[in-house]
């Protein structure tokens, strides 16, 4: 890779971290792991996001209060992810991007595909 290639894909990098860090100054990359997951399969389960990130099912279930309206542990939700039930079971439930997190997952997507 040249040095003007790395100029590229490191901007386009930096972008993207500013746009996480627009939500919230200090998410993690968790946070940002389990939002990409959301986005990419509007609906999917907790379960499926432990599976899919390796993260344990506790830490998922906070992340995605944190980043619903509800929040966790006094601290104000983010209000990026909708929390709904699953049709036909409702013990699961399905994690959608709203809003801001819909707004934010189009802009990383447009900015990890430019240049290409």
């Amino acid at each position: 890779m040249t040095t003007s290639e790395d100029a590229g894909w490191l901007e386009r990098l930096s972008l993207i971290l500013d746009a996480f860090r627009e939500i919230h100054p200090e998410i993690t990359a968790n946070q940002i792991l389990v939002l990409l997951q959301i986005g990419g399969k509007p609906g999917i389960t907790q379960r499926e996001l432990s599976d899919r990130t390796g993260l344990k099912d506790g830490t998922i279930s906070r992340i995605c209060a944190l980043m619903s309206e509800r929040g966790h542990q006094d601290r104000a939700g983010l209000s990026i992810v909708d929390i709904r039930g699953v049709p036909g079971d409702y013990r699961l439930k399905g994690q959608y991007l709203v809003g801001r997190g819909t707004d934010l997952y189009a802009r990383v997507q447009s900015l990890m595909t430019a240049g290409s």
